[in-house]
């Protein structure tokens, strides 16, 4: 997710290793004089192209703001899907793995909760324990990601039948997923396999799929390739990154000017370039004027003064 245009997703190094995502989609009208089985389907992802590890969780949340959206009556939003993408051989050996670990934590289950339950665990205590597994974590792996999954599954009511879903992608590729259903034959199904194989290659753009959001415009002013065409990933983590030291600054004493505040992030893109935990990608075109992108950061930062009741 996030705002379109010259910066994206890094050709090559991401996108040549496993993929995690979790995705959802809304299949709407494709438009207000659409025939009634002309739908479009818009595509909502938090995956690993753009997150770190820790970042992915952190994020995933944005993905409920989809349930309070104001979408048109005859909308219809997917469940949360738990993907792998990659190369066909590399994401069968993962999901063999991912639903390895789904399997055990199912086995935990009592068999009056579960049919095929092997043990005398709550689906809340198999939640409690899959969320304890994942404190800390800096790295995703089929197993961490399956214990992702297992807080959907469990549910709060009842638990989930994780329902399994695979559709090939050109050059090789395949996308791998799993979903909360209610059964193994689920209505779901179509939709969820054409969210995976939309999800690589479509994403939604403010502006052309939906309004500008102010999360978009945050994400803008956070991310240096609009201003200064230096494009660094994860993206998510860049802007996260970026928005805590602008916070930083409206922290500090100093009255800051434009040279000086250009300074300080030209500082800041260096220091994350060479600490090994962003990759630098090849520089593109600013869409932003510098002057402008700074002027924008000296506001933000007097509101945050001001909101904290601090000085000038």
């Amino acid at each position: 997710m996030g705002p379109g245009g010259a910066c994206g997703v890094l050709a090559g190094g991401a996108m040549d290793e496993l993929i995690y995502g979790v995705v959802r989609g809304v299949d709407v009208a494709a438009g207000p004089d659409a025939a009634p089985d002309d739908r479009r389907l818009l595509v909502f992802a938090v995956d690993t192209r753009t997150h770190s590890a820790a970042r992915l969780l952190l994020d995933l949340a944005e993905l409920d703001c989809l349930d309070d959206a104001e979408l048109p009556a005859d909308a219809a939003v997917t469940p949360y899907v738990y993907a792998l993408a990659g190369p066909a051989a590399v994401v069968a050996a993962a999901h063999a793995r991912f639903v390895a670990q789904l399997a055990a934590a199912y086995a935990r289950l009592a068999p009056t909760v579960w049919e095929g339950g092997r043990g005398a665990a709550t689906p809340a205590e198999v939640a409690a324990a899959a969320e304890t597994r994942l404190v800390g974590l800096e790295t995703l792996t089929p197993e961490r990601f399956a214990d992702l999954a297992l807080l959907e599954l469990m549910g709060d009511e009842e638990v989930a039948y994780p329902l399994a879903v695979a559709v090939p992608l050109p050059g090789g590729w395949e996308a791998r997923g799993v979903y909360p259903a209610e059964g193994p034959e689920d209505a779901w199904r179509p939709l969820v396999e054409a969210l995976l194989e939309a999800w690589l290659q479509v994403e939604t753009v403010p502006g052309r799929d939906r309004p500008w959001t102010a999360r978009d415009v945050e994400r803008l002013l956070n991310d240096p390739c609009y201003a200064f065409g230096l494009q660094l990933e994860p993206q998510a983590d860049l802007v996260a990154t970026v928005a805590a030291f602008t916070r930083s600054l409206a922290e500090r004493p100093e009255r800051w000017d434009l040279a000086r505040l250009e300074a300080e992030y030209r500082a800041l893109f260096a220091r994350l370039e060479a600490s090994g935990r962003f990759r630098r990608g090849p520089d593109v075109p600013p869409i932003i004027p510098l002057e402008a992108w700074l002027r924008a950061q000296l506001a933000r930062i007097e509101r945050l003064r001001q909101a904290e009741g601090g000085g000038s």
